[in-house]
């Protein structure tokens, strides 16, 4: 989040640009319209001294070099001479007679200031090669700016002004009298940086307060800073040039401040910084939301396949639910009419139970068998019938084999002789076993002959 930044950033701006308006040192800003009045005579005071201007000698009437005079005269006859004085004493040089006072010193802007420089480096430059000529006739004919700055060392007690008797082609508003004196003063323009810093301020805050228009906000911001940026720089640039050029020769004025190119740099700096973090923060941006339409790019096709699933998933379950309830419907049905498997394994069942019983009476069976073979010998007659029943009784069973089970078992149980009761009985155990088995036809016949035999014998 690029907020706090800002915040810092712009905080930072402001308490530069305050510094900048408190400590600067008292100017005025002239402009020159033409050529000087022959008698125009130009006085510069802070209340425990004074200086006359000197005009110089123009040779056109270009207002370049009107300035230009002003400006060259100023500085190497009375800011040079104090700078060096009030450098001497700080160095000791007490008993030299030195003086610490205060002075005035002066510079320009656009081509007249290209030209100044251009004479410093001929001066430094001299016998070193052919100096550049300057046409001063043809430096800033209609108008030159003047800027006069003072700089205090020691206690004036002011004001500070600048008094003309003839104020022609001294361009100032309101217009002064002759005679009228003008203060100098803080130039408001050292407080730009504040005033950059209150701006992205407010500009962050509008993006905070409106999440809709959060883009443009910041992107307003950004292009704010940048051009500032590259406008400062340049300024910079011009106050640092500025500054070596009073150094240096011809002038030497030790004591020029460099609080305006400090100022500069620390605004320069701290655009760049936020420049550089929105930067940053709009490559993040664009980044997050990339991965964030990747990630829907790729949850789309799952979900309609989700969607797709559930839709079948959810028509089965309808059909699976729809035939439970046909099957239940139809248990229901089945339930209330007996079915011929039941019958048949019941059936089954006591036919199973019937074998079980036979197995348990074998040792009776055998007895049986032992008193039939006396009884044959006794009655005869007895023995053939007994003998013609069975097979009687195997004929009737192999044709009533194709017949259902249940019948079969019905024609058994009343040929057996067994009463309704026992086979009442008997049906209840066989349908609680529910066992087949396959030997009933064969040991049916024996089953019958023993049950024969033992009423004989009783």
């Amino acid at each position: 989040m690029i907020k706090i930044p800002a915040f810092i950033i712009g905080g930072l701006l402001i308490l530069t640009g305050i510094a900048g308006y408190l400590f600067q040192e008292p100017g005025l800003s002239i402009k020159i319209t033409g050529p000087l009045a022959e008698d125009a005579q130009l006085t510069l005071s802070d209340g425990n001294q004074s200086h006359e201007l000197d005009l110089g000698f123009a040779s056109s009437d270009a207002s370049g070099e009107h300035a230009y005079w002003i400006i060259y005269n100023l500085n190497l006859n009375h800011a040079k001479d104090a700078s060096q004085g009030n450098y001497a004493i700080e160095q000791g040089a007490t008993d030299r007679g030195y003086i610490s006072k205060s002075f005035w010193y002066a510079s320009s802007k656009g081509e007249t200031m290209q030209a100044l420089k251009q004479e410093s480096d001929n001066f430094q430059g001299a016998g070193d090669g052919d100096p550049i000529e300057i046409d001063w006739a043809n430096v800033d004919q209609n108008s030159s700016k003047v800027r006069l700055i003072y700089k205090e060392f020691a206690n004036s007690p002011g004001p500070i002004t600048l008094q003309a008797s003839n104020w022609k082609n001294i361009d100032i508003n309101p217009k002064p009298k002759p005679n009228e004196k003008i203060e100098f003063g803080t130039s408001w323009t050292a407080f730009i940086p504040g005033i950059l810093g209150i701006i992205l301020i407010l500009l962050t805050l509008g993006a905070d307060k409106f999440p809709k228009a959060h883009k443009h906000f910041m992107h307003a911001a950004v292009l704010v800073a940048l051009v500032c940026f590259f406008v400062v720089t340049k300024m910079l640039i011009g106050a640092y040039s500025e500054m070596t050029w009073l150094k240096e020769e011809p002038y030497m004025i030790i004591h020029i401040s460099s609080l305006k190119p400090t100022v500069m740099l620390l605004s320069a700096g701290l655009l760049l910084i936020f420049v550089i973090l929105c930067v940053v923060s709009f490559i993040d941006a664009r980044k997050n939301r990339q991965a964030e339409e990747e990630k829907k790019a790729k949850l789309k096709p799952v979900k309609k396949e989700n969607q797709d699933k559930n839709i079948p998933k959810a028509d089965s379950n309808d059909k699976k639910s729809n035939d439970s309830i046909d099957g239940k419907k139809e248990d229901r049905k089945d339930s209330k009419k007996p079915s011929i498997e039941s019958k048949t394994s019941s059936s089954s069942s006591s036919e199973g139970k019937k074998t079980n019983s036979a197995a348990s009476k074998e040792p009776t069976e055998k007895v049986a068998r032992a008193n039939e073979k006396k009884d044959t010998q006794i009655k005869p007659d007895i023995s053939k019938d007994s003998k013609s029943a069975p097979s009687s009784e195997k004929e009737k069973s192999e044709s009533k084999s194709d017949a259902p089970k249940v019948k079969r078992n019905t024609s058994e149980s009343t040929q057996v002789g067994n009463p309704p009761s026992q086979n009442k009985d008997e049906a209840k155990k066989n349908s609680s076993d529910q066992r087949p088995s396959g030997s009933d036809s064969n040991e049916k016949p024996e089953k019958k002959i023993s049950s024969e035999n033992e009423k004989k014998s009783e």
